[in-house]
């Protein structure tokens, strides 16, 4: 069996091979790519009498067309496609990318095509050059699989993040310059979900792992067939945790804080006048705060705001974009690890801080309560992008609260948590899944 991968960002072997950098983002692919390769169902499988992979992935225009092996064993062989995107302006849809997926499907000619989220341009692209009849391959809507990560019509929903309006109508010089005002970045998501909503309609199968991708699959693609779609971690979030690991009791750990839906206004919020003097919160991604007055955007601007506002100088570190590897020692030091989203499907960050042992506190908002049951295993506090800050930020100090009142009962809840995402995150188990995935979509004639 051929599968072609479609995904958003370059693999870390691909991007070795060509002499760039690679971006530590979305290595559930990578992890499911490994836990495939080490599996024995498919060696095993009749059905399958092995399986050829292919990766396609966005890369800047002077590799587009560029492709290579990532590897090949006994009964599991893997090669990748590049294609140019602009990446940067992902809700401008470009029909030439079309000709770039039936180029990579003509070479390929997969059985089944798998598209790994629906936030960019080329799932579009790739649904429309694999379920139109011209004179290119075309595997045909039966044999399309869309997985969702995100929901762009659910982030479109909720995108303002209960932000007050004078900050949402403001705009900065780097907004007007680049036309990247948070309306327009809310604007943009609309545009998403526009897009969204056509590629899983042109796909005959979605894939999902929560009643709320689930119940938006229903909404926006009724005809297609929905499919339980596990994912697996990167390998090393599966080794053993340290047994002398010294976890810091004061130190918060957040994953992402620099777009709305992320919701680190609330969590700034919710730290205000708490009697909490060694506090100390490290943030993992882009430092929206610490720019030049002309690089500045509206919501960077705001949060620079809310940190003196809340009287939190100097007990934030942004660590901007960061390894897997040092994501896992901040996982492992960290007293608490906090997603505070406005909106989420199943964010990975929480996965992966349980695995590490974290105490965890979330959002009770779309797909986090199917991924970790609250009081037994975290504590999730209730969240709505349509009720205000304070509101919010009342109920995650609380939470905090609760964790920090003790401790050693938010330690027991977290190594409950470990021991779920453990099984719920089986590397054998979710590749076996897949495969079974695969075998289904590939009796569809063609």
């Amino acid at each position: 069996m051929k599968v072609l991968w479609l995904c958003n960002f370059i693999l870390p072997k691909a991007a070795a091979d060509l002499g760039i950098e690679g971006i530590p983002k979305e290595g559930w692919v990578e992890g499911l790519m490994d836990a495939m390769k080490a599996s024995n169902a498919i060696k095993a499988s009749d059905a399958f009498g092995g399986m050829t992979l292919g990766v396609a992935f966005p890369v800047s225009e002077e590799h587009d067309g560029k492709r290579g092996e990532l590897f090949e064993t006994p009964g599991f062989k893997a090669s990748y496609y590049c294609f140019y995107e602009d990446m940067l302006h992902p809700e401008k849809y470009d029909a030439a990318l079309e000709q770039r997926m039936n180029r990579i499907l003509d070479e390929f000619r997969p059985d089944v095509v798998h598209v790994f989220g629906t936030e960019y341009p080329h799932t579009l692209a790739m649904a429309r050059a694999a379920t139109t009849r011209d004179a290119h391959y075309h595997p045909g809507r039966e044999r399309m699989l869309i997985t969702f990560q995100g929901v762009c019509a659910a982030i479109a929903g909720d995108y303002l993040s209960s932000l007050p309006d004078k900050v949402v109508s403001s705009r900065t010089f780097r907004d007007l310059i680049r036309k990247d005002s948070i309306k327009d970045q809310h604007e943009k998501f609309r545009k998403r979900a526009v897009n969204e909503l056509e590629a899983l309609k042109l796909s005959g199968h979605i894939g999902g792992r929560t009643a709320f991708d689930k119940k938006w699959a229903g909404r926006l693609a009724p005809e297609a067939s929905y499919h339980y779609a596990g994912e697996v971690m990167r390998g090393l979030f599966y080794e053993p945790v340290p047994s002398d690991v010294k976890r810091d009791e004061n130190v918060i750990f957040v994953a992402g804080g620099d777009y709305t839906i992320k919701g680190f206004h609330y969590l700034l919020a919710a730290l205000k006048d708490i009697r909490w003097p060694e506090l100390k919160i490290r943030v993992a991604g882009q430092d929206l705060v610490d720019k030049p007055k002309y690089k500045i955007c509206g919501y960077g601007k705001y949060l620079s705001e809310m940190i003196e506002k809340c009287g939190l100088e100097g007990r934030i570190e942004f660590l901007g974009r960061i390894s897997a590897e040092k994501m896992r020692d901040e996982y492992l030091r960290c007293g608490i690890f906090i997603c505070p989203s406005a909106v989420e499907n199943s964010p990975n960050s929480i996965v992966e801080a349980s695995i590490m042992g974290a105490p965890v506190i979330a959002s009770r908002v779309g797909g986090i309560p199917d991924i970790i049951e609250d009081k037994k295993e975290c504590i999730l506090f209730d969240c709505s992008a349509k009720k205000p800050i304070e509101d919010n930020a009342a109920n995650l100090k609380k939470a905090i609260e609760t964790v920090k009142g003790d401790y050693k009962e938010a330690l027991e809840r977290a190594k409950k948590a470990r021991e779920r995402m453990l099984k719920d995150h089986d590397p054998v188990a979710v590749a076996g899944q897949m495969l079974g995935i695969y075998e289904v979509i590939n009796k569809y004639e063609k």
